[in-house]
């Protein structure tokens, strides 16, 4: 293997403390580039996964985020510029500010990323816009193509999840009915490592009765859970 790539939210790449990737790239002794995002949706990680570029030796490791993320872009001629930055996350950790395909911090293009909450006029997306059945359709088309895209470059990949199997939805006020579609269908669940068959980190987290912090499980959850995705012999060429 020549690299670790990761992708996520803020699970995968936190300003504050060592995450999972750290450990990881640490247990297999692979150079780390961690391209996570604070408050990235999968929108936003298969468009930059897509947009990165991968060799065929590298390993790739994906923590899915929640569904219910809706991942915003802004321009200059947008006239909501100014409160999309008092809404997106910090990916600096200073301020709130965007970000493009390539990770780089801008404050007049780029994406917001803020999570499944209802920060600011997003409130009226959700309101008027969103549904549960259209949010789950859509993460396992974006996971659908994260695992075609992977699979034309040669390269090892694997995907976990922040969320458990089929409970994906982050925010309680953004549950409601669901129509099961065939999307999971299509799926490679063969490339998914899971907790005890179908649960996420923060299940994992739970169980073992880590601390969560602002809603971001203690480096200790981490250290623990990269060591059961080595444990999977995450590092072996085995995915197409």
């Amino acid at each position: 293997m020549n690299r670790l790539l990761t992708f996520g939210c803020s699970l995968t790449k936190d300003n504050y403390q060592k995450t999972w990737p750290d450990y990881l790239s640490s247990l297999l002794d692979l150079p780390l580039i961690n391209l996570g995002a604070r408050g990235a949706g999968l929108d936003y990680i298969s468009k930059r996964i897509v947009a990165t570029d991968i060799l065929d030796n590298d390993l790739v490791v994906i923590m899915l985020p929640s569904a219910d993320r809706f991942d915003w872009y802004i321009d200059n001629s947008s006239p909501l510029q100014s409160h999309a930055l008092s809404i997106a996350s910090w990916q600096d950790g200073k301020q709130g500010n965007l970000l493009d395909l390539a990770g780089k911090i801008s404050y007049e293009s780029g994406f917001v990323l803020s999570g499944g909450e209802h920060r600011g006029h997003k409130k009226y997306w959700y309101k008027y816009f969103y549904s549960e059945t259209k949010a789950d359709m859509d993460y396992w088309h974006f996971v659908y193509l994260i695992q075609l895209h992977l699979m034309s470059k040669k390269c090892t990949y694997w995907i976990t999840s922040a969320y458990d199997k089929f409970r994906h939805i982050e925010q309680d006020y953004n549950k409601n009915t669901v129509q099961k579609n065939s999307v999971p269908d299509f799926i490679n669940f063969d490339k998914f490592i899971y907790w005890e068959s179908d649960k996420g980190f923060l299940s994992f987290v739970k169980n073992k009765n880590y601390q969560v912090k602002d809603h971001h499980p203690v480096t200790e959850a981490h250290c623990e859970f990269a060591k059961l995705m080595a444990s999977k012999k995450i590092d072996a060429k085995t995915n197409y």
